[in-house]
């Protein structure tokens, strides 16, 4: 029975350093010969997967520690931070078309005035009691600003950095 139970662990062990070298040698490959496109693709989606693998253990352990509504809790402010983030990466770049521009000007206090009136709803009703409302989020308005003045300072930035590169060419 001993026997059996070394051969099978002694198995496995070559097995696993077999598996090893061989994504070793594929890597080393895949490093020499693929385009950089395919490699930042490759690095954007191992990183996301990472973040992804990262999220999910501290939202099994908010639903362990904090139960279900915690846990949503923590998921909707996760969320709520991609998106604020990801929205600044893209108004940033769709900030420098100037048809855009034009019409961002015009539609922006707009949605920031609507944006304000549901919060002030929301939190009325939240104040007569409708705990319901309570899981309700509202529209970070303030966090808004603040990230899309954050991006466009640090797009300037790259702008600058780029003007001045070609400049000293």
């Amino acid at each position: 029975m001993r026997r059996t139970s070394h051969t099978r662990f002694t198995l496995l062990l070559m097995a696993k350093l077999s598996t090893d070298w061989v994504v070793d040698v594929a890597s080393v490959k895949f490093d020499e010969h693929a385009p950089p496109l395919v490699k930042q693709v490759y690095t954007q989606v191992h990183g996301l997967v990472e973040k992804t693998a990262e999220v999910t253990k501290e939202l099994v352990h908010h639903v362990q520690v904090g139960g279900p509504l915690e846990a949503a809790r923590y998921a909707a402010k996760e969320s709520q931070e991609v998106v604020l983030e990801q929205s600044v990466k893209i108004w940033s770049k769709l900030d420098q078309l100037p048809p855009f521009h034009t019409v961002a000007e015009m539609t922006v206090p707009t949605a920031t005035h609507f944006s304000e009136k549901y919060n002030k709803v929301i939190s009325d009703l939240r104040d007569k009691g409708y705990t319901v409302f309570g899981y309700v989020p509202l529209v970070p308005i303030d966090e808004i600003a603040k990230a899309f003045k954050q991006g466009k300072a640090a797009n300037e930035g790259e702008t600058r950095t780029a003007e001045v590169e070609v400049a000293s060419q």
